[in-house]
């Protein structure tokens, strides 16, 4: 099934692909199997398997109906038959689907089967190689069902049992065997990578030694006491036959970008976590953040808290892309509100009822009827104000504060603002300009610095201008 445009979809398939010195690329493990055929490989194997200039990054392909998105790795070292292995673990989607938020995976995958090649010739070893499609298998099924998963890799100890053996033969000659790993990190000499004779032994991930240690530990004959304490380590390990290697993955989200703030826009807290944590935001944050009421617009902040406009949105837009602010229209008594097919939530659902009773009561000791609170919401409709409705039920004899009612149906939903926009084909004053049915009555009084009376008085005057409520 073909996915919306932009959507986040399901990971289709896992393959591992490699560069053979004799095929050329080529995938070796893939699941499901014949997922992407050979001709689609083939076409874009130049980007799987990629020069070395754009190594190590991420790549995403579209074509042919897949979206392919790899990070093609290569490891240099003389054992291998061309000098070098290069590999690439690739996740596959729908052509149509979003794909970034895999990213972060793909690398740490192939940055993971870098390691364990280094340590334990994963990759080069046809016995341990027998587990890939079985962790390709559990990766995808985890991924698209838990958005995370945890991979265990088994690695066969009898390898560095053996190296141990030929390391200690060596050393009584005052000599010791470096890893691949510090092969690639450690040249000896002119730059040149150490001999390859005899076994490799095994180094852990630790942070690199200074090279005075390095030095003195290669030349130095080890110590008897050394070598039985290395020796009772891997037979300890031998005993078990196997040791694990563990990773963890997990999808990041990735947020939407948030909606652009105007100046007439007004932002309201939905997290008390802002307020909580406010030292940990930048320092323009936490000068905005003390005006954000719910009541107050871009322009009337950035004026009170004595900051640019342009940073108070910027601000706002951060806060709306980490979920902590939603944006509200400016309230005013002239404003007119009908309710949505959400209002019979609030009829049904007991706990939302008493959300709304505390949030619009005038005070927490004495809670309005819910009675009362249906009957403002159901009276909000075309035609009808907000002072309307204050003058036919006055609210505050009903313990209802009406900009908190105003308010909370905006945040769930249950009304919904009916707005002006002025349009006329008349372009000769700076109002006719922005009387292009585009704009409303709020922005156009935000911009030029009227009130919404002021505005509505001139629109009035004017025969030319018409107004369209939507």
């Amino acid at each position: 099934m073909m996915e919306e445009y932009g959507k986040e979809g399901p990971i289709l398939s896992i393959f591992l692909s490699e560069f053979h010195n004799i095929a050329g690329p080529k995938i070796v493990y893939q699941y499901p199997e014949n997922y992407v055929t050979k001709e689609v490989f083939d076409a874009v194997s130049v980007y799987i398997i990629p020069k070395p200039q754009i190594q190590k990054r991420i790549i995403t392909v579209n074509v042919l109906g897949h979206k392919i998105t790899g990070f093609p790795n290569e490891i240099k070292n003389p054992r291998y038959v061309r000098n070098a292995l290069i590999f690439n673990l690739c996740f596959v989607c729908d052509s149509k689907s979003r794909t970034v938020h895999y990213e972060p995976a793909v690398k740490k995958l192939s940055e993971y089967l870098e390691n364990l090649e280094l340590e334990n010739g994963f990759l080069s070893n046809d016995d341990s190689r027998e587990q890939i499609p079985r962790m390709l298998r559990h990766i995808l099924e985890e991924l698209n069902a838990r958005g995370e998963c945890t991979v265990t890799v088994n690695l066969s100890d009898q390898k560095l049992v053996a190296a141990e053996h030929s390391e200690r033969k060596v050393g009584d000659k005052g000599e010791r065997r470096m890893s691949l790993l510090s092969d690639r990190r450690h040249p000896i000499g002119d730059g040149k990578i150490g001999s390859q004779e005899g076994h490799e032994r095994r180094m852990s991930m630790l942070p690199d030694l200074q090279q005075e240690e390095i030095s003195q530990r290669v030349l130095r004959k080890p110590s008897d006491s050394e070598s039985k304490a290395r020796r009772k380590s891997f037979d300890g390990k031998n005993k078990q036959g196997l040791s694990t290697s563990v990773l963890h993955l997990k999808v990041v989200r990735i947020w939407p970008d948030p909606p652009h703030v105007l100046d007439h826009h007004v932002p309201i807290l939905i997290s008390e976590r802002v307020l909580s944590q406010g030292e940990h935001w930048d320092l323009t944050t936490q000068q905005v953040l003390p005006y954000i009421d719910g009541y107050a617009h871009v322009a009337k902040i950035a004026a009170a808290a004595d900051v640019e406009s342009n940073l108070v949105k910027a601000c706002v837009e951060n806060l709306l892309y980490y979920d902590q602010v939603r944006l509200l229209p400016i309230f005013q008594y002239s404003n007119i509100y009908t309710v949505t097919s959400n209002i019979g939530k609030l009829y049904d659902n007991h706990e939302l009822q008493e959300e709304c009773q505390r949030a619009v009561g005038k005070n927490s000791t004495s809670l309005p009827q819910l009675s009362h609170i249906m009957m403002l919401y159901c009276s909000m409709t075309y035609g009808v104000s907000v002072r309307d409705l204050c003058i036919r039920f006055n609210p505050q004899a009903l313990n209802v504060d009406e900009r908190r009612l105003i308010q909370f149906g905006l945040l769930h939903n249950l009304i919904r603002r009916l707005h002006q926009y002025p349009g006329t084909p008349s372009r000769l004053s700076a109002i006719h300009r922005l009387c292009n049915g585009s704009h409303s009555y709020d922005e156009i009084c935000c911009r030029l610095g009227l009130t919404h009376k002021e505005l509505h008085d001139k629109v009035e005057r004017d025969p030319n201008i018409h107004v369209l409520w939507k």
